[in-house]
């Protein structure tokens, strides 16, 4: 039998090669239609693909590393993430203008809303949320938190009736555990931080403790208003709902694809409202418009400011699309617990930070429970895929064929007829 690169893009069936007349439709075979969206001769090596992959896990772990060490030097987190959107939008804006300007729809104002909805939360909830959790952890219990992503995601979609949750199969049987199982690994992280493994200790975060509700004493109960968490657990709270609002702007980008068709278009509108919407957050927290305070003040600064946008926000993102386009999302999933590694490792030995047990037995969890969604997943997309490609071809077994093409080009047969 044939392999695909990824499973969440291609069915393989079949050891024959197959020639792939150019344009578009269909193209007849005896009785049969077959979509011409078969895949094209490789010219990329699937290990290329690979190293694609852990070079842009290394690129979100320096993330971590470099932003920690800007907002350490004094920068403010509302400014690196201003910064970071306008300069991945300078580059991106005429990159996605010149290659889109043939299938990008004209804007409306259904599309200005989605977009800025896309840019509230994958930009202004997202990153802001992020930075501050950051802040008050660890580089790496952010990066651990990001495992938990496609755990929220999944509840949202199955919330919304997007996802398809069959407990009779084994695919919702290994999203609900592993969902279950990633949740209990960010509890642990939350209330257990155990021995020192690496590091001194000293970094201890138990420290910071606040009273959320203190100014409410006139209108609240006092065991509510005595309530107090330290900083530490602060932090992991802003982690765990960037989660949830990255899981909001994964779910809302289908219906915003499907008005504006316009992957590289969508994204530089995203940083474009995100810019602007981050600088009005900025200004309100400021008290006043201050534009001695917009001023980079350090080379810390000016490197955290630069590696995020042009790294993580330009650079990551057209490798990583890339690489759905050669390898399929499937595969690139599977990489995302690298970042948690990298940053360990970088963390411990760069920045001096401690290793606790409760950081490792936590993140083993979400790790568990990320890949056992993503498994879920994967069966459920294999499935669908295996019952599309028998209804369109029962008597043929020797094609790759695209699924998102081949909708395509069933309706463009269907139209012609």
């Amino acid at each position: 039998m044939g392999s695909s690169a990824g499973d969440g893009e291609y069915v393989a069936v079949g050891e024959e090669d197959v020639d792939v007349p150019e344009g578009g439709g269909l193209r007849k075979e005896g009785s049969q239609f077959i979509p011409n969206s078969m895949v094209t001769p490789k010219t990329h090596s699937i290990r290329v693909v690979h190293a694609a992959l852990v070079l842009v896990q290394l690129g979100y772990a320096g993330l971590q590393m470099f932003s920690r060490v800007a907002l350490d030097a004094g920068l403010n987190q509302f400014l690196l993430s201003m910064y970071r959107n306008m300069i991945a939008f300078a580059i991106l804006g005429p990159v996605a203008y010149y290659f889109e300007r043939e299938k990008r729809p004209p804007m409306t104002l259904k599309i200005f809303g989605g977009l800025n909805l896309l840019a509230l939360t994958g930009v202004v909830g997202s990153q802001q949320l992020f930075l501050a959790g950051l802040q008050l952890t660890s580089p790496l219990m952010a990066a651990v938190s990001q495992n938990m992503i496609p755990v929220f995601t999944f509840l949202l979609a199955a919330a919304l009736g997007l996802e398809e949750v069959n407990l009779r199969r084994r695919e919702g049987v290994a999203k609900v555990i592993g969902t279950a199982v990633c949740i209990c690994g960010a509890v642990i992280m939350s209330v257990y931080k155990g021995i020192a493994l690496f590091g001194s200790g000293s970094d201890t975060p138990d420290v910071g403790y606040t009273q959320p509700f203190a100014n409410l004493g006139a209108f609240l109960h006092h065991d509510i208003v005595n309530f107090s968490v330290n900083e530490y657990h602060l932090g992991i709270f802003f982690l765990i709902m960037n989660c949830v609002s990255w899981g909001v702007y994964l779910t809302y980008q289908a219906p915003v694809m499907k008005m504006y068709p316009a992957l590289l278009s969508m994204t530089a509108g995203t940083y474009f409202f995100g810019f602007i919407q981050v600088g009005i957050l900025g200004v309100i927290s400021a008290g006043k418009l201050h534009f001695a305070k917009f001023i980079l003040t350090s080379t810390a600064q000016i490197i955290g400011v630069l590696y995020a946008a042009l790294i993580a926000s330009t650079l990551n993102l057209l490798l990583q699309s890339w690489c759905v386009q050669k390898g399929g999302p499937f595969i690139v999933s599977l990489y995302v617990p690298l970042q948690m590694l990298m940053v360990a490792v970088l963390s411990v030995l760069l920045l001096k930070d401690t290793l606790y047990m409760g950081i490792v037995l936590g993140g083993a969890l979400t790790v568990a429970g990320f890949y056992l969604v993503v498994y879920g997943q994967g069966l459920e997309r294999r499935r669908k895929r295996n019952l599309f490609a028998r209804v369109l071809e029962p008597h043929h077994d020797v094609y790759k064929i695209d699924i998102r093409q081949m909708s395509v080009d069933l309706k463009e047969h269907l139209l012609d007829n």
